[in-house]
C-alpha cells in the first residue's frame, strides 16, 4: 500500500510529465493549460448558457442577492467578532473554542475522508461561480470565458470576465458583481441548515427509530481495532467491569447519548464488553488516549472509534449507510458554505472582499497612497486573524 509521501510524489511527478506534454503538443489551443502542479480548463462553451440566465429571472436574482447581501454581512461580521475572541479561548482551554484545520487530503485528513468533500465543495463553488457570471451579465460586463482547475489535490471552476470592462464599470455594479457570489453561498447557507434540521423528518420516512450505534471509523492500534472491531458493526450493550466490585453493569445502547453516557460513567471501568447486533461480544481494555487529538485524557475513555446513530432500515433495498452520509454531506455542505461566505468576504489577496475593499478605496482615494495602505493594513490584519487561529488550533 503506497504511503501518503508516496502518493504525493507520484501526483507530482504526474504533473511535471503533463506540463512537459502540453507544451510539445500545443493543447494551448485548445484551452488546456497544464502548470508544474495543476491544470486549466478554459472554455466559452458555457458563456451563451451563462448569459441566458442573467437574461431570465432578473426579479429572481434581484431577490437573491438582496436577501444574500444581508446573511452573507451578518456572517461575515459575526466570524469576524468570533475569530478575534476565540484566540484567547484556546489558549484558555474554554469549551466554546474552535480549532481550525487546512484541509489538505493525505495531510491533515485521509483520502477517503477527503473524497466526501467532493460534492460540498461542488454545490459551494458552482452557484458561487454562476452568480458572479450573472450578475456581471446584469451590469453589462462581458463573461470572457469559464472553467475548471485542479491544483494538486484541490479543484474548482472559475468565471473570467473582461477586465477593461470591470475597470470602466461604476463602483455599485463591480461591488455587485463582486459580492453576488458570496450572497448566493450565503442563501444555501440558510437552505442547508433548514435541511440540517428537517433531517430527521426525511431520514423517518425510510428508517425507524435509532437502535444502537453504527461504526463508523476505527483507529489503527486502538483498543477496537486490536479486538477486531471494524467499520458497519452496530453497537447495540456495552457492559462495564468494576474489578473493585466484582460487578458488571449494562447499558443499552440505542444512540450516541447512551454510548457516551456508558463510557462516562465508567472512567474507573477495567474491562469493556462491546455487544453488537450481528457479531459476537467483544471484550476490550479502554484507553485513555484521545485518537483525534493523539492526546491522553484524565477525565474520558476511548475505545478508538468513531460513531454514529444507527437507523434500522424499513426495507432491505435501503442502505444502513444512506442517514450517516445523508448527514455527513449536509453538514459539510453547510460549513463550507459558511467558511466560503466568510473567507472570501475578508480583504485577501484575490478574494472578492479584496476586490471590493479596492475597488471602494481606489473611488475614494484616487491616485493617492492612503487608499493602498488602507488595503494593505487590511490585508495584513485579515491574514493574520486566519493564521493565529490556525496556529493554536494544530499546537494546542
Amino acid at each position: 500500500m503506497l504511503t501518503t509521501f508516496q502518493i504525493i510524489l507520484f501526483v507530482l511527478i504526474g504533473f511535471l510529465l503533463l506540463s512537459y506534454l502540453a507544451n510539445v503538443l500545443n493543447l494551448q489551443k485548445y484551452g488546456i493549460h497544464i502548470l508544474p502542479f495543476g491544470i486549466i480548463f478554459r472554455t466559452k462553451f458555457f458563456n451563451k448558457l451563462l448569459e441566458k440566465m442573467g437574461e431570465k429571472g432578473k426579479k429572481f436574482w434581484k431577490i437573491l442577492y438582496d436577501v444574500g447581501k444581508v446573511i452573507a454581512g451578518l456572517i461575515t461580521i459575526g466570524l469576524i467578532g468570533y475569530f478575534i475572541v476565540n484566540p484567547f479561548l484556546l489558549i484558555f482551554k474554554s469549551p466554546g473554542g474552535i480549532g481550525l484545520q487546512l484541509l489538505i487530503p493525505g495531510v491533515t485528513i485521509d483520502f477517503k475522508i477527503a473524497l466526501l468533500f467532493i460534492l460540498p465543495i461542488l454545490i459551494v463553488l458552482i452557484p458561487h461561480e454562476i452568480a458572479h457570471a450573472v450578475m456581471a451579465h446584469r451590469e453589462g460586463v462581458k463573461i470572457k470565458s469559464s472553467g475548471i482547475f485542479i491544483v494538486l489535490v484541490f479543484f474548482g471552476g472559475f468565471v473570467e470576465l473582461a477586465r477593461e470592462q470591470i475597470e470602466k464599470a461604476k463602483l455599485k455594479s463591480k461591488i455587485r458583481i463582486f459580492l453576488n457570489g458570496s450572497a448566493i453561498n450565503a442563501v444555501f447557507a440558510v437552505f442547508f441548515v433548514a435541511l440540517y434540521f428537517l433531517s430527521p423528518l426525511i431520514v423517518s420516512i425510510g428508517y425507524s427509530n435509532p437502535s444502537g450505534v453504527l461504526v463508523t471509523n476505527v483507529y489503527d492500534d486502538y483498543p477496537a481495532d486490536i479486538v477486531g472491531i471494524a467499520r458497519g458493526d452496530v453497537i447495540t450493550t456495552i457492559g462495564a467491569y468494576n474489578s473493585s466490585t466484582g460487578q458488571v453493569t449494562y447499558y443499552d445502547i440505542n444512540n450516541i447519548d447512551d454510548y457516551h453516557r456508558a463510557l462516562s460513567e465508567n472512567l474507573e471501568s477495567d474491562l469493556l464488553f462491546i455487544s453488537f447486533l450481528d457479531k459476537p461480544t467483544r471484550a476490550l481494555v479502554p484507553t485513555t488516549d484521545d485518537p483525534s487529538s493523539k492526546k491522553d485524557s484524565n477525565d474520558r475513555i476511548f475505545l478508538g472509534i468513531n460513531i454514529y446513530n444507527y437507523y434500522t432500515p424499513k426495507s432491505e433495498r435501503q442502505s444502513e449507510w444512506f442517514p450517516y452520509y445523508w448527514n455527513i454531506q449536509i453538514l459539510y455542505t453547510l460549513n463550507i458554505s459558511i467558511m466560503a461566505v466568510f473567507l472570501n468576504l475578508l480583504p485577501l489577496v484575490l478574494t472578492d472582499g479584496d476586490k471590493i475593499l479596492h475597488a471602494y478605496l481606489m473611488k475614494r482615494y484616487p491616485d493617492k497612497p492612503k487608499g493602498k495602505k488602507v488595503l494593505n493594513v487590511a490585508r495584513i490584519l485579515s491574514f493574520c486573524l486566519i493564521i493565529v487561529n490556525i496556529v493554536l488550533s494544530m499546537t494546542l
